[in-house]
């Protein structure tokens, strides 16, 4: 609970929405929750799984249903990363303080993955309602749709909407939406990955210098006020003892 309404509201939102996903009920098959390896053979499968639809619905062998099933999953997908990134970066690191994850590396690579999934996904979907109900929204085979796709995603697609059916301007609207969302995360983590670069500017260094004593200073204060407290449990625990006798 926090003392902010709005803070808590979407992150109790946003809890719930998570369970909008197939990726929650899969791994509580036993073994798979808790399971690095899952969880990164589930983004790269996913990330598969969209190429194949792509090129299955691109050569014309899918039947209506399975084109539906498709385009359902892909919202469902793109939901799931979309829920996933914003409890990452707003909701999970605050819930626990023993929350962690395994690499920062790992984080930004599984973040990249889950942005191109979603361009991938988006085309599924163009390609199906253009397929199925004929909403069109790029003239083209399947690399012009995914062009399209990244290009709405990385900026807001044509420029203007109004050429295209409601559905599309509403999937479109929707993608520029996590497109620019999922831009700035990508942006924030791999700069705050990059390693700091030693400076030979003496300026710059005596501020690193005076960092660098600070947080001495804070691990040294942080020793001695646990060294105190530890010391006066053990005087508490011998006057308790001697009360006994």
């Amino acid at each position: 609970m926090t003392d902010s309404f709005i803070v808590d509201f979407w992150r109790r939102l946003f809890h719930v929405l998570r369970y909008v996903s197939v990726f929650q009920y899969v791994r509580l098959i036993p073994g798979l929750r808790g399971s690095h390896f899952f969880v990164e053979a589930w983004v790269v499968g996913n990330l598969a799984f969209a190429l194949v639809c792509m090129v299955l619905l691109q050569i014309g062998v899918v039947p209506s249903w399975a084109a539906w099933l498709m385009l359902g999953y892909s919202f469902t997908r793109i939901l799931e990363i979309t829920v996933y990134q914003v409890n990452v970066l707003l909701f999970d690191p605050y819930q626990s303080a023993n929350y962690h994850v395994k690499s920062y590396r790992r984080l930004v690579v599984l973040l990249i993955h889950n942005y191109v999934e979603v361009i991938f996904w988006f085309a599924v979907s163009y390609m199906v309602l253009s397929s199925e109900i004929g909403v069109v929204v790029s003239q083209g085979n399947m690399l012009d749709t995914l062009l399209f796709s990244f290009v709405t995603m990385v900026t807001f697609g044509s420029g203007s909407l109004a050429d295209f059916k409601d559905v599309a301007r509403t999937i479109i609207f929707v993608q520029a939406i996590i497109g620019l969302f999922m831009t700035i995360i990508s942006l924030a983590r791999f700069i705050g990955l990059l390693p700091k670069p030693v400076s030979q500017d003496s300026s710059e260094h005596d501020v690193d210098l005076q960092l660098d004593l600070l947080r001495k200073e804070v691990a040294e204060l942080r020793r001695q006020v646990n060294s105190s407290g530890s010391q006066k449990k053990q005087k508490n625990r011998g006057k308790k003892a001697g009360s006994v006798r």
